[in-house]
């Protein structure tokens, strides 16, 4: 470390950064439980040293924020590009550092003389959240073009006692499962190349020693807030230092920086904590903080979607009926879901056409929004923009707006192709198209759907899937100028579009195309490890579930939806009384929790029974809890155990009652009931989160809604 070292520092509520900038690339020394001590560089100093192992190189290098392979690095450097072959490695210089105190962050500016290249890294530390924020950015200052083949991020230091990995992974209709793995010798490559955020790779990893939990163990997770492809490596070198690396994944040849233009890299965001719960509440807080559209922290209406009703059965009377059947269960907005435009008759055709069938609505859809309205609901309506049939009119008059490779067929998915959308006259339609139908009919929300991979991402020459979804954000933006008060969810044939990035302009997710309660209840776990559960989609869906064809009860399904944003996937005219009063209990009872839902803490909660999935959500002030309990399968044990909670103001005393409206259907598996399921019961805080509440045996594929209130 050289003399003009400087020592950087950033705190927040609960966390510290510490920085050690020389004449180089800046290193992370230290992120993690906020640091009492003022101290000085020469406080560092002594713990930087390192032995020099034979055969090695003669001096040791420190582990940089942005790796060099020119200083001897070996592991995946920071930048890999070049001019046309030639300048394939680099050394930077640091020339600026600026310390934004309104922002909490640093701003390292770095050149290298000797490739032509600008390097900006800035570091933010959210003072309430505790989430660290990592952005990069690349300028060309050069004369010629300059190729990208990897640009981190971030790269954060991984600590040598973390060993073990969580990442999610899945499929449609089975998002956000969870795989563990050990960290061994060699790299981790997380590689998505689907074009959008994907089912199958969730952009995020989380790292501890192991057997980390939710509540126990140093546990640091990495998000990238992106909705393309995508590369998360964690990298364990022969000299024990270990990292944790995030960035844009190109296609060959794909970034192309012009002379004096500047490539931003999407924003990693980290938490460092105990156990994987801290981890969650700090994004929780920074996504509810700085992240979503400001209409999400407003009452989450009750959803009635029309998809699992009608499917493609459209007619004015069939909906009209549909919208009064829904309203009388307590529903505030009504979503007209797919096959209200073209030729949409079924899922073959019609994309991109975005205009009212005439055939089946001879007024347009203003007889439907005035039911909808006379009901005292808001109106939503879907879109999948970004997808073509080859039937539709619009293909038939710009063949050459879909995403291709000259030469090479496109194969279809879905029926589909994928508009390239970085065409300012492919986004100038959809804008006009989009905004002309939501001031026509005051359209309050819309379902933004996405339903397939990218393939042949290119221009007809040139890759580019990478320009897709800043072209995407580009257009949501733009549509939100233009309706300010429009809301929009993400949807991506359920769960394949969620991350950070999108979320800057959605602010609901519909989590999955799967609601069968059981399925949903972990994916529900996945999702909420990062997103807050108000902007969570979950329904209600049919007594046998579409999807999975399994048979559940009304009550185990909306104690599942409960969890999330409420609303029902459901015929509701062909619900029996019983049916109806048992739904219409569950939509009041969201009506009066959302409010300090909103704002809750949620914690997965322990269970030694693998068959129960367990978590909670809690008021900031501990006041009040609810935890959710689902059956995946029978009990391995012949009692079922203790539930300890977690969050509850420890001196507070609590009056426990299930919520649900299910006892009789629980009654008859017990040959006796746990005391506070049969009647009043109180506790302190303290005692329901050291001994817990013991459960009742619980049939395969049920659930439970417990409320604990301080009385």
């Amino acid at each position: 470390m050289s003399s003009s070292a400087t020592l950087w520092r950033l705190d927040s509520q609960n966390s510290s950064v510490l920085l050690i900038s020389d004449d180089g690339v800046p290193h992370l020394q230290y992120f993690g439980e906020r640091l009492v001590a003022e101290m000085v560089i020469e406080d560092c100093t002594p713990l930087l040293d390192s032995s020099v192992l034979h055969a090695s190189q003669d001096q040791v290098q420190m582990l940089s924020l942005f790796p060099e392979a020119s200083r001897g690095y070996a592991g995946s450097p920071g930048l890999a590009g070049h001019r046309n072959g030639k300048q394939f490695a680099h050394r930077w210089a640091l020339a600026q550092v600026q310390q934004q105190t309104d922002l909490n962050a640093l701003v390292f500016t770095l050149k290298d003389e000797i490739s032509s290249l600008d390097l900006e890294l800035t570091l933010a530390l959210d003072q309430a959240s505790d989430v660290l924020s990592v952005q990069t950015s690349l300028v060309n200052t050069g004369t010629d073009v300059y190729t990208i083949d990897w640009l981190a991020s971030a790269t954060i230091p991984l600590p040598q006692s973390h060993t073990e990995l969580l990442s999610q992974h899945g499929r449609w209709g089975a998002e956000f499962r969870e795989y563990r793995r050990p960290v061994l010798p060699g790299v981790i490559d997380i590689s998505n190349r689907h074009g959008r955020t994907s089912h199958e790779h969730a952009p995020l990893v989380i790292t501890g020693p192991p057997g980390f939990g939710n509540a126990s163990g140093d546990v640091l997770c990495a998000h990238l807030a992106w909705s393309g492809n995508f590369s998360l490596r964690v990298e364990r070198l022969s000299d024990g230092d270990g990292t944790i690396q995030l960035g844009v994944l190109p296609l060959p040849g794909e970034l192309q920086l012009a002379p004096e233009k500047r490539f931003d890299a999407p924003p990693a965001l980290l938490a460092r904590g105990l156990g994987i719960n801290t981890i969650t509440h700090c994004f929780h807080e920074h996504i509810r903080r700085h992240v979503l559209p400001h209409w999400t922290r407003s009452p989450r209406p009750v959803h009635a979607n029309s998809w699992e009703a009608l499917y493609f059965e459209h007619s004015v009377e069939n909906l009209v009926s549909l919208i009064d059947a829904s309203a009388e269960l307590g529903a505030e907005r009504f979503v007209l879901d797919d096959g209200w435009f073209g030729r949409r008759r079924h899922d073959q055709a019609g994309l991109g056409d975005w205009f009212v069938d005439p055939t089946i609505y001879p007024e347009g859809l203003h007889p439907v929004c005035k039911r909808v309205r006379e009901q005292g609901m808001q109106f939503g309506l879907w879109f999948e923009p970004e997808m073509v049939n080859p039937d539709s009119a619009l293909f038939e008059q710009h063949p050459d707006w879909v995403l291709h490779l000259d030469g090479i067929d496109t194969p279809l998915a879905r029926h589909q192709l994928v508009l390239d959308i970085a065409r300012t006259d492919v986004r100038d339609y959809l804008f006009e198209r989009i905004v002309s139908l939501v001031e026509e009919y005051a359209i309050d929300y819309i379902k933004w759907d996405m339903n397939r991979n990218l393939v042949l991402a290119g221009d007809g020459a040139r890759a580019r899937a990478a320009s897709q979804p800043a072209a995407l954000y580009q257009l949501l933006d733009d549509i939100q100028a233009a309706c300010p008060e429009l809301e929009i969810e993400t949807c991506s044939s359920g769960g394949a579009r969620v991350d950070v990035g999108i979320l800057t302009r959605t602010g609901r997710v519909w989590t999955s195309d799967n609601i069968d309660p059981i399925e949903r209840a972990r994916i529900q776990a996945g999702f909420l490890r990062v997103y807050p559960p108000e902007i969570m989609g979950a329904h209600v869906g049919h007594k046998t579930a579409h999807l999975t064809g399994r048979e559940t009860s009304l009550h185990t399904r909306a104690i599942v939806a409960l969890q999330g944003q409420y609303g029902f996937e459901i015929d509701a005219r062909r619900l029996d009384a019983a049916e109806r009063r048992a739904l219409a209990y569950y939509t009041d009872l969201y009506k009066t929790h959302r409010g300090w839902l909103a704002e809750s803490r949620y914690y997965r909660l322990d269970s030694s029974d693998d068959s129960l999935w367990a978590s909670s959500q809690v008021a900031k002030d501990g006041s009040i809890c609810l935890a959710t309990v689902a059956a995946g399968s029978a009990h391995p044990h012949s009692r079922t155990g203790h539930l300890k909670l977690m969050g509850l103001a420890p001196d507070g005393h609590f009056v426990v009652t299930l919520e649900s409206n299910n006892q009789n259907d629980i009654a008859a598996f017990s040959r006796a009931l746990p005391d506070w399921l049969v009647g009043k019961a109180s506790s302190t805080g303290e005692l329901l989160m050291r001994i817990g509440l013991p459960l009742p045996i619980m049939p395969p594929q049920s659930a439970l809604l417990i409320c604990c209130r301080r009385s």
